[in-house]
């Protein structure tokens, strides 16, 4: 009797199979990093263009052709001033769960839910990253010129 073939799937092993093939293309890992030095819609273009490369090296031709015309849209209508209303927009919206979670916590403290206490908690922890991040970024495309 032959063994079944295990098929893996999930977020795990697409990092797993991301990480395996920046570390056998070292130039695409060095392009990702070079890109983290741009800023505003120069960094969304160079990261679009390492993703329409992944996408080549795997002939992936459905997502080559998706990413080749987002990338060519992005070209055509992306500014840095919508870039900015966006994320703008993005920590607005942060910024309201980050209340919410905050008031949910304070509940679930007073009911002595203490499951729900942890969720919150988690909650309010990744909200605050992301705040953290979107105001990292929004500095960035401040700092450009107009």
């Amino acid at each position: 009797m032959m063994p079944t073939p295990t098929i893996f799937s999930g977020p795990l092993v697409v990092a797993l199979c991301l990480a395996a093939l920046a570390a056998a293309t070292p130039s695409l890992a060095q392009t990702q990093a070079s890109c983290s030095a741009l800023k505003g819609c120069e960094q969304k273009f160079c990261e679009m263009e390492v993703q329409l490369t992944m996408a080549k090296q795997t002939g992936d031709t459905n997502k080559l052709a998706g990413l080749q015309m987002a990338l060519d849209n992005a070209r055509t209508n992306c500014s840095d001033n919508r870039l900015k209303e966006g994320l703008t927009e993005k920590l607005a919206d942060a910024n309201k769960k980050l209340v919410r979670y905050q008031a949910d916590l304070q509940q679930a403290e007073l009911d002595g839910k203490k499951d729900k206490v942890v969720k919150y908690r988690q909650k309010l922890e990744e909200t605050s990253s992301e705040i953290n991040r979107l105001k990292a970024q929004l500095s960035q495309i401040e700092q450009l010129p107009q």
